[in-house]
């Protein structure tokens, strides 16, 4: 979750109980996903699952669905399940030093978006041109997920795009002078004290759920007080391919992600693909649209909230992608 949750007072609910809280804690097993490993470039072991069609359906697209900052696979696990049921074969994953992948304090968010991404997509077009005809190739994005998505330099093989909360995060976008200023606090000097005193950034820390490792946490800080994100880091102007977008994307902003995904931050990333030949749509959702009281930036990939949000997702997608529905 690449969110911006600010320092809480003590007893306050941190992110584990949140999800507990809304249901987001499914232990149900996912139907046989397939488990494997994934070697990236450098070495690094990442740990990644399929999840395929049920015999005797075919698999009509092939999808990638990138996680959040520090959210675990088996968290996506009901979506995936039920995009297969609809005929995705769907590759999750956990980023390198995160969920089951092989432990990596050297693990960075650069690594996260410049590597383990890339070698899931090489997997997921690798399985897209198996068969007989090449398969369309759908990218799932939340958070992080998604705004990693212009870093790809496979970008213009990818013909669908759908994210959730996922934005650029700079701490001008938060639409108060209060928050604003609350996360500017929290990139500038929160989370720089933790990464210098403890080598990482605690999960406690930043709400809840796992630590991060030190230099994914320093991507993340200096990155967050920069006027564009990572756009304004110089080092990373040559992993810059928006302009290669060829494709639909669709970037859902959630009305009441006003912590993690605030509207002018999603449509920043929205604006990463302006001069693209593809389409790049920013769509809002409201919790009251799908009969739920609250959604935030994790209450989408709830089962019961999600089975109402889904099938709608799904078919404004392949509307405007006729290919994902053959």
């Amino acid at each position: 979750m690449n969110a911006i949750p600010l320092p809480k007072p003590p007893g306050s609910p941190n992110l584990q109980q949140l999800h507990a809280a809304l249901g987001l804690v499914d232990d149900a097993p996912a139907p046989c996903p397939q488990t494997l490993r994934l070697r990236t470039a450098d070495g690094a072991d990442l740990a990644a699952r399929w999840f395929e069609p049920a015999p005797p359906l075919s698999p009509r697209a092939v999808a990638l669905l990138a996680p959040a900052t520090g959210v675990p696979q088996r968290f996506y696990a009901p979506f995936a399940q039920w995009l297969a049921a609809r005929g995705y074969a769907v590759l999750t994953l956990d980023y390198r030093g995160m969920g089951d992948s092989a432990p990596q304090a050297r693990a960075s968010m650069r690594d996260w978006m410049l590597r383990d991404l890339p070698t899931a997509l090489d997997a997921v077009l690798a399985r897209a041109a198996r068969g007989p005809r090449r398969l369309p190739v759908l990218w799932l994005g939340h958070s992080l997920g998604g705004h990693a998505l212009p870093l790809q330099a496979r970008l213009h093989e990818v013909d669908a795009a759908l994210t959730v909360g996922a934005q650029l995060p700079s701490f001008a976008r938060w639409p108060s002078a209060s928050r604003r200023l609350g996360v500017r606090f929290f990139f500038r000097a929160w989370v720089p004290m933790w990464v210098r005193l403890t080598g990482r950034l605690p999960g406690w820390a930043f709400g809840g759920g796992p630590s991060l490792p030190g230099p994914a946490a320093a991507d993340w800080a200096h990155w967050g007080g920069l006027p564009d994100y990572y756009r304004s880091d110089p080092t990373m102007a040559e992993h810059l391919h928006a302009a290669r977008w060829q494709g639909v994307a669709q970037l859902w902003c959630i009305s009441d992600d006003w912590a993690f995904g605030p509207e002018p931050a999603v449509r920043a990333l929205q604006r990463a693909f302006d001069g693209a030949p593809g389409r790049a749509d920013l769509l809002r959702l409201h919790p009251h649209e799908v009969g739920a009281r609250q959604l935030g930036h994790f209450g989408v990939f709830r089962r019961s909230v999600g089975e109402r949000v889904w099938p709608h997702w799904l078919e404004r997608l392949e509307a405007a992608v006729p290919a994902l529905a053959q």
